[in-house]
């Protein structure tokens, strides 16, 4: 973007980047179908119809998924000792149409508010600071670098989530409607905030209110609750579980099983808040705060 001529070539800029997020977004939307059709046949031993039809037959196998996976995330697959083991395919499911228009409406708020809008706010602001207001003035020049230069960190991180946006929703709805998934749980990634690590540690969101209230387990005989202590803090809301902020890569994923309220991921976090947390007598915002200070400083030796 040229900050002496925000209009034109903001909106030139803006029509690149909405058709490169678009693109993305289709192959965000690819890999997490074919992600969930082989994590589903791993996890239950039946999987979904291929998203773009008819999938030619009832069966498929676990080599074929894994092949479809691997093709979609570009990366080099190892032959596995249960490749040839049969899938069934569950027809009575309909793949979520994307909401294209409205994540199109998102993308562009998104990306002009990160974007065109900070450099024009950061450019007006320098403008009165400087005495002389004079365009070639060494002070201002550096100004409007500067302006750009942090809009177009920003502006990343907004293509960044609007990119993976179609991947994420596509998981979440189709969680919805499959009668296999009880719920979702949400997974890190490999360096997470202090946010997305709370979140992950508070386990599984399920579809049922009453599964939910129970800690994701069926009551066993001569049980109180059937909670395992584990179980006591309050679930995280779906809502919550879905919130994403820029540059985040966390992502939710189906829980297949009564005994997976809490995935190898959320178990680990879950851990840590009981060590630095719970086993501190900590809640509210010293916990918060506390929390904060630790997973920072796991980042920072992470970083090093």
């Amino acid at each position: 973007m040229n900050p002496r001529s925000l209009a034109e070539s903001g909106s030139a800029w803006l029509g690149y980047m909405l058709a490169l997020v678009r693109g993305e977004r289709r192959r965000s939307r690819a890999q997490a179908a074919a992600f969930l059709r082989l994590y589903r046949a791993m996890e239950t031993g039946y999987t979904l119809p291929p998203p773009a039809g008819d999938s030619g037959g009832r069966t498929t196998t676990l080599g074929e998924l894994r092949e479809d996976w691997a093709r979609q995330a570009d990366t080099i697959r190892t032959p596995e000792p249960d490749d040839g083991d049969m899938i069934r395919i569950d027809g009575d499911f309909d793949w979520p149409e994307e909401p294209v228009d409205a994540f199109d409406r998102a993308a562009v708020a998104s990306l002009v508010s990160q974007g065109p809008a900070k450099v024009r706010e950061r450019v007006a602001q320098a403008a009165q600071e400087q005495a002389r207001g004079r365009l070639d003035d060494a002070g201002f020049m550096q100004e409007l670098e500067s302006a750009t230069t942090n809009a177009g960190v920003t502006a990343a991180g907004a293509a960044d989530r609007e990119a993976i946006r179609s991947g994420r929703d596509l998981i979440d709805r189709a969680v919805q409607e499959d009668r296999r998934a009880l719920g979702w749980a949400r997974v890190t990634d490999g360096n997470p905030c202090s946010f997305c690590a709370m979140l992950a540690a508070r386990g599984a969101v399920y579809k049922s209110r009453a599964t939910a209230a129970a800690g994701g387990r069926r009551k066993p005989r001569g049980s109180a609750d059937g909670r395992n202590p584990r179980n006591r803090r309050p679930p995280v809301t779906l809502q919550d579980m879905t919130r994403y902020h820029y540059m985040c890569h966390c992502q939710v994923i189906p829980v297949y099983t009564w005994a997976e309220r809490f995935t190898p991921d959320a178990a680990h976090w879950s851990d840590e808040w009981e060590r630095v947390i719970s086993n501190n007598g900590l809640s509210g915002l010293e916990a918060r705060q506390e929390w904060r200070r630790h997973i920072d400083a796991q980042r920072r030796e992470q970083s090093n």
